[in-house]
């Protein structure tokens, strides 16, 4: 007898994090069947400071999602939408709405005191800061944010060109690694694509949300671990 999966819908905000994303969760999660949700529209509203916007619009695509598929957890994989938003959602719904990076800044925060933050997308900073700074608070610690951008690996990868993508990227995380971080966090989903690029050769752990957050998903869904 075939066994029920559990449903989960991702929300998100940019095509290139769906790869990376179900690439990972095929091979470590068959228990959970998925529905991506996009609206890669909401990226320029983020870039925009129209937060109002995007609450409104993620709303929407949240009660699609429970028209239409019946999830029994919602994620939204969008670094910039604010931890402080995704838990606003998460009161209109019967069902858990998680921020995806969460749990890796927990994590992220437990590796020393100066963590680097590596990003493609500029409005990314700010919330992944925050979050850290949360996490932080959280666990009675105190951290150092060391910020490296990437602007034009992201303008690659969305052209197509990966390798350009992760030849940038992995050069801003060595730039991080020389100025002694404990941690370096990825700061968006599309980014772990070029983890096994970086992996081998780096110095101090470098973090991406989809362990960690697949990990969240099973502690809400009481699956196991």
């Amino acid at each position: 007898m075939t066994e029920t999966k559990r449903s989960v819908a991702f929300i998100h905000t940019s095509p290139a994090a769906i790869g990376p994303l179900m690439q990972f969760y095929a091979e470590a999660a068959p228990e959970l069947e998925i529905t991506n949700l996009l609206d890669d529209g909401l990226l320029r509203l983020l870039a925009a400071g129209r937060a109002a916007d995007v609450q409104r619009r993620l709303a929407e695509m949240l009660g699609d999602a429970v028209e239409t598929y019946q999830p029994e957890l919602a994620m939204v994989t969008c670094s910039s939408v604010p931890k402080e938003m995704t838990e606003s959602l998460a009161r209109d719904f019967s069902f858990p709405v998680l921020k995806i990076d969460y749990p890796m800044a927990r994590r992220a925060v437990r590796a020393g005191r100066r963590v680097g933050v590596a990003a493609t997308f500029p409005p990314t900073l700010v919330p992944t800061s925050r979050l850290l700074r949360e996490a932080a608070k959280e666990a009675g610690a105190e951290i150092e944010i060391v910020e490296e951008v990437a602007p034009e690996a992201y303008k690659a990868l969305l052209a197509g060109d990966t390798a350009t993508h992760d030849e940038l990227l992995a050069a801003a995380v060595e730039r991080l690694q020389d100025k002694d971080v404990s941690a370096v966090v990825l700061a968006q989903v599309s980014m772990a694509r070029t983890l096994p690029l970086i992996e081998p050769g780096a110095r101090v752990p470098v973090l991406t949300s989809l362990h960690t957050s697949l990990e969240a998903i099973r502690e809400a869904l009481s699956l196991s671990v």
